[in-house]
């Protein structure tokens, strides 16, 4: 299960999942085996999160050296580099 975390997921939706299984983790009614498969999911969907941040990051610091700051009409594409 914790390779398909590894497909291309929204931000939001990957937030949401992650929020859901730390919930389930903190109740603590879960054995070792389904916890630590618990645990390793959500290790993946942080880490997709965080590169997603980090694309928007690096996309709006492009596009503000673009700009110089100023606003523009430019469509910007958000794809994968």
């Amino acid at each position: 299960m914790a390779r398909a975390v590894s497909k291309k997921i929204s931000f939001e939706e990957g937030l949401d999942k992650l929020e859901s299984i730390v919930k389930e983790l903190e109740l603590g009614d879960i054995n070792l085996e389904d916890l630590l498969e618990k645990y390793s999911q959500g290790v993946m969907l942080s880490k997709v999160c965080i590169d997603q941040l980090d694309h928007t990051e690096k996309a709006i610091d492009k596009l503000l050296k673009e700009t110089k700051g100023k606003l523009s009409d430019t469509v910007f594409d958000m794809g994968e580099e």
